[in-house]
């Protein structure tokens, strides 16, 4: 589409708006929720049957997280300034409308876990002992005590209460590959690792009975994919009840312990399928819209399901399925100025790499191509450890429109493809992830609807490295690259990440004290001698994650050695870009440079 003669602009598609993270009150009868509707993450609340919006919080920054009390009519959020991500917990009074600051440490990070069931206590994680390893605290909500049940080092996270309330749910992270679920029992002060093991394995969210002598919850322990494994608390023994060829990618149970809904992860697509949990059999199809399903919760009376849906042609918002009707509505629908029509569905392919492994991808081809070949732009995800899935996108949907095919590879290492899978681009391998790239172009060279001489890189965190990577150690493939918060050397990067994040960070790249070969020889700034294309950096003055001085490093030595390289640093933004008014600021920039290396 010739963009003079462009109906709609990037900011009417960045303006597309999203709602998702339902949360019920405690009668039911209302639903909270997070929504961009003003720029940034806010809550706000719905009545159940639908109907007017009601805003509850006002504030500059995104609130990242928030819980409905079980009992009260109050709620528990999270939020961080300017993208620092140290996270503070506070609690809003729904009555009164006033927020009271239930954390004190600005230097420390607050990782709300959850609510007991009787609404006096929550549980959360934080590293303000030393600034690195994550304790678990409970606090008495009346009194505003905490009590530190859990320092055993390293990164930990606390998964809430049983229903009960005698016992607190802890994960210790030792990767992101490999941790190990502990139950602490609050009457006696001890605790039980629920999940011994050998080798590396991943665990995730109890989901208890209610008679809290066992709970359900993820494991990949001996598997390649996450399925549904139930721990007998009594017995103190866990047995694999559901077992499938894709990952388990969402659990959850109702709160009178009846049904168990399992969503699958199928090539990226969501498969939802409740079961009985007391005959593990198939119960009747639920009716939920096609998309991707996530943040699943259940009303107190279990007869309500509230989650958040999209596509690739629908932006995410809350749904709620009822269980006598078993019927789904959405509850709310987040405004866009642009017609569903213009959107465009990907078609998934699998390409082979070096090895004749096959790499799975989503290719988008833009609507009204007239037979042409067109240019290309390819969306690397960040993680390493995440997935490129069939969603709903503002950027990717508008440089379609702009008459851009857009392409989404899960280059080895990529989340929901198993155990193995994931494992593949790790420390030494990780060239094998970055020449992944260089047969996906060789895959778009064989297409007739595709320019293979004019593809460009875009991606944002680890996809941020792999445009780099690709920019230096493949020069001649691409035109442009786009790096957002990305990694230019890895030894600076895991010297200078947050201290809480270094340990699980070096099982994937490598290790700062017996790696330094693997380090230099896959970090971009060595290489940067070769790069060709020209390159544009976004960066957050704040990320705690790949500090700024990664962008500094690659922009410095680039414009050094007389290549063209633009960087565009925001004071108050972190790991991305949160808030819509530097998303409106970053991306006409961004397709502005993508029109003048492609589009010509």
């Amino acid at each position: 589409m010739n963009p003079i003669m462009a109906e709609y602009r990037i900011e009417d598609f960045l303006d597309i708006r999203r709602s998702f993270r339902p949360c019920f009150s405690p009668d039911g009868y209302s639903v909270a929720f997070l929504s961009d509707l003003s720029g940034v993450a806010q809550i706000y609340l719905v009545p159940r049957q639908g109907g007017d919006i009601k805003k509850l919080t006002s504030y500059s920054e995104p609130v990242a997280d928030f819980a409905f009390s079980p009992t009260n009519n109050e709620l528990l959020f999270a939020m961080a300034q300017g993208g620092n991500e140290r996270f503070q917990l506070y609690l809003l009074d729904l009555a009164s409308g006033e927020t009271e600051r239930l954390t004190n440490n600005d230097t420390a990070i607050y990782r709300f876990g959850g609510w007991s069931y009787d609404g006096k206590s929550i549980t959360y994680s934080s590293n303000v002992r030393n600034g690195t390893d994550f304790d678990v605290f409970v606090m008495d909500i009346a009194t505003k005590k905490p009590r530190c049940v859990f320092d055993q080092g390293g990164w930990c996270d606390t998964y809430g209460f049983s229903p009960d309330g005698s016992k607190v749910a802890i994960l210790k992270q030792h990767t992101f590959m490999h941790n190990d679920l502990f139950i602490f029992d609050l009457e006696t002060s001890t605790v039980d690792l629920a999940t011994p093991h050998a080798g590396e394995a991943m665990y995730g969210r109890p989901y208890w009975l209610p008679e809290s002598n066992g709970f359900f919850f993820l494991s990949n322990e001996e598997a390649e994919f996450l399925r549904v494994s139930f721990h007998d608390l009594t017995k103190k023994k866990t047995k694999i009840v559901l077992d499938f060829s894709w990952n388990v990618d969402r659990l959850s149970v109702s709160k009178d312990g009846q049904l168990l809904l399992a969503v699958i992860n199928e090539d990226g697509y969501s498969k939802p399928i409740p079961y009985d949990t007391r005959t593990l059999k198939p119960i009747s199809a639920i009716n939920l819209p096609a998309g991707v399903i996530s943040e699943i919760t259940w009303s107190n009376d279990s007869q309500y399901l509230a989650f958040s849906r999209e596509s690739e042609t629908a932006n995410a918002d809350v749904w709620i399925w009822s269980k006598s009707a078993n019927q789904s509505q959405k509850l709310v629908t987040s405004p866009s100025r642009v017609p569903r029509e213009t959107f465009v569905e990907s078609s998934l392919v699998y390409y082979p790499s070096f090895d004749r492994r096959e790499i799975p991808a989503f290719i988008y081809i833009p609507k009204d191509t007239q037979g042409k070949k067109v240019p290309a732009v390819i969306r690397i995800h960040g993680g390493p450890e995440s997935q490129s899935r069939p969603i709903f996108d503002p950027l990717i949907q508008y440089l379609l429109y702009r008459g851009y095919a857009v392409v989404l590879p899960n280059v080895r290492g990529s989340a929901g493809y198993g155990k193995a899978y994931l494992a593949l681009d790790d420390r030494e391998k990780r060239m094998d992830s970055i020449r992944d790239l260089e047969y996906l172009h060789q895959a778009l060279e064989a297409r007739d609807d595709i320019d293979s001489k004019k593809i460009a890189l875009l991606g944002g965190s680890y996809g941020g490295y792999m445009v780099l990577a690709g920019l230096a150690f493949l020069p001649d493939l691409w035109v442009a690259g786009v790096d957002i918060v990305g990694i230019a050397n890895l030894t600076t990067f895991l010297q200078n990440t947050s201290s809480w994040r270094r340990a699980l960070r070096e099982a994937e790249y490598g290790y700062l004290d017996r790696d330094q070969e693997i380090l230099r020889k896959f970090s971009p700034i060595n290489a940067i001698e070769y790069v060709k294309a020209p390159l544009f950096i976004i960066h957050g003055a704040n990320d705690p994650r790949a500090p700024l001085s990664e962008a500094e490093q690659m922009a410095g030595k680039l414009a050094s050695l007389g290549k063209e390289v633009q960087l565009l640093v925001y004071p108050d933004e972190g790991h991305g870009l949160e808030k819509l008014k530097n998303r409106i600021d970053a991306y006409p920039k961004v397709a502005a440079f993508l029109d003048k290396y492609l589009m010509n």
